[in-house]
């Protein structure tokens, strides 16, 4: 089982090795302090003979004389004195034993020494001498002995024998006492140094050891990372790798301690890196990252990522770089993998572009026969049971359409090709527009609707604002639809801080579960609400979800059980736009329509679907001024233009001779039909297309199924010269 160091095992790991540290450098000391003092306590006795033999070598009785016994004292007594320490620091060094037989010996030396030169003042220097070069130990505890031994050799001697030790031949007990002070005051500014110095040496210790724990993690890191490592002189030459790196290019680490790292990598890239590597050097860089090449020792090339950066010294001078490397060879080859997929992502986006625009008009084209005829019904008086059934087919057709719609906008967004139209948007007019064409609806259901104060606040926010009201209407007709009877829905707006701005749509609907919150915004999932009376799609709050992000705006819910639930969409908040104070609406007002009262207008409508045309054609039987000419291929709609100048024409872009793009190509190039406004009615839906249509020249778009009164609101559009308009509409 792996065993994983925390920072408390660290810590006791660091602490014992710490004390491991203290105690040998300590011991270490009493071995050299011991070696020291049996060298000195040789010196000692034979400086003692030598003492005794100098300043009373005999002694006289009469004309006899003989050696006189200070001189067998300090051979003998002297011998005796340090023969025995001196044994001791050969057989147990450093031992407390041994520590304590020197400071006992060493005081008996300046005992005899004392005594050899009749107590001189100068030789009990040597007391004090002694005791300072026994703090050499670093161990207080030893001056304890030897300061009593001197108290006592005083005290004992100062009054039976003290020549001996004073040079009199009678001394005060209090010079001894006086004397036993002056060694414990030396004594006490010993102690202090002693515990001084064992507290240097428990922080240098504590400091070797985190010093070697670092090193030690360094050096496990550096030889057990999974990615290469290694240490680069200054002079470029590799002084230390890991495992990792030589298996990832072929070499032992003695082979690559003898290179350079140009000598492994791609020529192509050593330029490259080199540049680099001098940035990170001037300190223009805090370090460097490059993608290069190696080439291994069996000549295959990988591919890597390394990461160099420069190690300096306290004076922050440079000493080595560490250079970390990843073989990234297998990423590379998923990116030219990751290509490939792309491109062909990109063509089947083609493809489903291309499908979903076939679908649109396969599947508009006989939804605009079942609407428009509906609607052309719904317009001659239908009785109530027929009235009725009108209204299913009319709510069905609607139904589909919606769910076309909403799928075909899906896909362009996930396409990524869903042209929007990112300005200042007024939020008032915008939330205002939405709740007039909800009212409807929400009285329709006995439903309250209703507006804050807040709404009549004018602010802008950058957004597309078909899209914008789009995404609120969805909202308030998801909170009308399925709240109950006589129940309420609120619009409100607030804004934040940060300079964003909330609109909420809340609703007394009941809540919704919070399990099923997860699945709010999935396409075609209405939350097992199949089954109710409530019709839908399941891919309004989808389809808002990604409108907003497609605008840089974000949709959430907050819903409570029982209660209710509060949909809201944010949108950061933009500068009001300055008015255009320069266009007049005079040239709007400067034709009336009354100038066209009493005149016949021709419409050419070109159109290869027969249910199509008979539909325009009964809608056109209600306007009295307009004479209606067909055609049902490109190039007779182009003879009958340039024949018969019509006022308007209508067309359609999928004919079985000429698509309706290059018809309206055609008609703009030519002088004689240039002038004339063309409607195109079309199947496609998509964006793209639309635009593409209107550059072109048209003058509006109408989508199949057709919507009778846009239909219509068009055609009295097209009575106005375009110039007229576009400046009106500005």
């Amino acid at each position: 089982m792996l065993k994983v160091e925390t920072s408390r095992d660290l810590h006791e790991s660091t602490a014992r090795r710490a004390e491991e540290l203290f105690q040998q450098h300590r011991h270490d000391i009493f071995q050299r302090t011991d070696r020291l003092f049996a060298r000195l306590m040789l010196c000692q006795w034979l400086a003692g003979i030598v003492v005794a033999l100098c300043i009373s070598p005999k002694t006289w009785a009469g004309q006899s004389t003989e050696v006189h016994i200070h001189v067998w004292a300090a051979i003998f007594l002297g011998g005796a004195v340090s023969f025995f320490p001196m044994w001791m620091t050969r057989l147990w060094a450093g031992s407390a034993f041994t520590r304590y037989s020197v400071a006992v010996g060493q005081t008996l030396m300046s005992a005899l020494l004392i005594g050899l030169t009749g107590g001189r003042v100068e030789t009990h220097f040597h007391v004090f001498g002694s005791l300072v070069i026994l703090s050499f130990y670093r161990d207080w505890r030893v001056l304890v002995p030897a300061t009593i031994l001197v108290a006592l050799d005083h005290f004992v001697r100062g009054i039976y024998w003290p020549y001996s030790v004073y040079g009199v031949l009678a001394a005060s007990p209090w010079r001894s006492i006086e004397h036993a002070g002056w060694v414990i005051f030396e004594d006490i500014f010993l102690v202090i140094s002693c515990l001084r110095s064992v507290r240097e040496m428990r922080a240098i210790a504590k400091r070797t050891a985190e010093v070697e724990a670092g090193e030690e993690r360094f050096r496990t890191i550096f030889e057990e990372a999974p990615v290469g490592m290694a240490v680069v002189g200054l002079d470029q030459r590799l002084e230390q790798v890991n495992a990792r790196l030589c298996q990832m290019v072929g070499y032992t680490d003695d082979e690559l301690t003898k290179l350079k790292p140009c000598d492994i990598t791609h020529p192509e890239d050593i330029a490259a890196e080199e540049h680099l590597v001098e940035q990170v050097l001037d300190g223009k860089m805090p370090r460097c990252v490059i993608e290069k090449r190696f080439i291994r020792k069996d000549k295959e090339v990988r591919w890597i990522t390394r990461t160099t950066c420069l190690i300096r010294d306290s004076a922050r001078k440079p000493r080595y770089y560490l250079a970390m490397m990843e073989d990234i060879t297998e990423r590379k080859r998923s990116e030219r993998a990751l290509q490939l997929a792309k491109e062909e992502a990109e063509n089947a986006n083609c493809a489903k572009s291309e499908f979903l625009s076939r679908m649109s008009h396969e599947l508009r084209t006989p939804l605009n026969a079942i609407l428009g005829f509906a609607q052309l019904m719904e317009r001659q008086s239908p009785t109530d049971v027929q009235r009725g059934r009108i209204n299913h087919i009319v709510t069905a057709g609607r139904h589909l359409l919606d769910l076309i719609n909403e799928v075909l906008d899906i896909s362009c967004i996930e396409a990524g090709r869903l042209p929007l139209s990112l300005e200042p948007v007024c939020v008032s007019d915008t939330l205002q527009e939405a709740l007039d064409l909800m009212k409807p609806l929400a009285a329709q259901r006995g439903i309250g609707l209703a507006g804050s104060s807040s709404l009549h606040q004018r602010r802008y926010v950058k957004a597309d604002r078909q899209r914008l009201k789009q995404v609120v209407l969805n909202l308030l007709a998801n909170a009308i639809k399925y709240s109950p009877a006589d129940g309420k829905v609120a619009l409100d707006c607030s804004e934040n801080a940060a300079g964003v701005l909330r609109i909420m749509v809340s609703d007394a609907a009941g809540g919704i579960p919070e399990d099923k919150l997860a699945r709010l915004f999935v396409p075609f999932d209405r939350l097992d609400a199949e089954q109710s009376e409530v019709q839908g799609t399941g891919l309004g709050l989808a389809l808002s979800k990604r409108l907003m992000e497609a605008m840089g705006g974000t949709i959430g819910v907050k819903s409570t059980a029982r209660e209710g639930s509060t949909f809201w969409i944010e949108l950061p908040l933009t500068q009001c736009p300055v008015e255009n104070l320069v266009r007049i609406r005079k040239a709007g007002t400067a034709l009336t329509e009354g100038d066209y009262a009493g005149q016949k207008r021709k419409v050419l409508y070109i159109e290869d679907n027969l249910s199509n045309l008979t539909l325009v054609e009964q809608l056109l039987t209600e306007k009295s001024d307009i004479e209606l000419m067909t055609a049902m291929q490109g190039r007779m709609g182009l003879e009958l233009a340039r024949e018969h100048s019509p006022d308007l024409i209508l067309l359609d872009l999928h004919l079985p001779d000429l698509p309706g793009w290059k018809v309206l190509a055609r008609l703009k190039a030519d002088e004689a039909t240039r002038a004339i406004p063309v409607i195109v009615i079309s199947a496609d839906a998509t964006a793209r297309q639309i635009k593409q249509i209107m550059d072109a020249g048209a003058r509006a778009y109408l989508t199949k199924p057709l919507d009778v009164p846009q239909f219509f609101h068009a055609l009295e559009q097209s009575k106005k010269p375009k110039a007229v308009k576009e400046c009106m509409a500005a």
